[in-house]
């Protein structure tokens, strides 16, 4: 009897200062988030952008399932992959990606007339951009990675206008966020490539058409 009240007591004191097993733990989890250009410092417009704002629609992109978790995520080797316990995205990661492209490329190339895919069908877009992202991690030897094929195209005469593909890769430093700046450099990266060639290409269309006017005046 004695020791059932005994270890009675000692349980309703462990309760009382909080050591119970059953009591709820502490949740250390930290969140982040992908950064826009417009928040690296020295970032720059592209130079030469259209005298005229263009419409510029982004999407689809096609993301991995294997980097759709809410960890992140770390390729610890070729066929091996590890997700941090208190590490987390403040969103899901392909939904992050989306928006922070976006607002680069609204940020490169002027314009606010980004549309996300679908849009709808009477929207008119200048041109469209495809994403395929291949890789978007950290590695266990410090350095993030980014691989992904994209394509731009005209959407009104359903034509593939250029496609690349871009590899972008930054050391991780040892802050807690240093995954999430590390990946959001190398989603400027890519950005800066893809509004770069936008640019270049309503370049060549606006001297085609200054062509086309100055034969037609003649």
């Amino acid at each position: 009897m004695n020791m059932k009240f005994k270890a009675a007591g000692f349980s309703a004191c462990l309760i009382a200062l909080g050591c119970s097993p059953l009591a709820p733990q502490p949740d250390h989890s930290k969140f982040f988030i992908l950064t826009p250009i417009n928040a690296d410092v020295g970032a720059a417009s592209v130079p030469g952008k259209a005298s005229q704002p263009l419409t510029i629609g982004v999407g689809p992109i096609d993301f991995p399932d294997y980097l759709k978790h809410p960890e992140v995520v770390t390729l610890a080797a070729p066929n091996e992959i590890d997700l941090a316990n208190e590490r987390r995205w403040g969103e899901p990661l392909d939904k992050n990606f989306t928006r922070v492209l976006t607002e680069n490329l609204s940020q490169l190339l002027d314009t606010q007339r980004i549309e996300k895919y679908p849009w709808p069908r009477k929207t008119q877009i200048d041109y469209q951009v495809e994403v395929d992202v291949q890789r978007f991690e950290t590695s266990g030897n410090g350095q993030s990675q980014l691989v992904a094929r994209w394509i731009i195209k005209d959407p009104q005469k359903s034509k593939d206008l250029y496609a690349s593909r871009t590899t972008a890769s930054s050391p991780v430093d040892k802050s807690d966020a240093g995954a999430s700046a590390a990946l959001s450099h190398d989603l400027a990266t890519l950005s800066r490539e893809v509004a770069s060639q936008i640019t270049e290409l309503n370049q060549q269309r606006t001297s085609r058409v200054a062509a086309i006017d100055h034969v037609n005046a003649d």
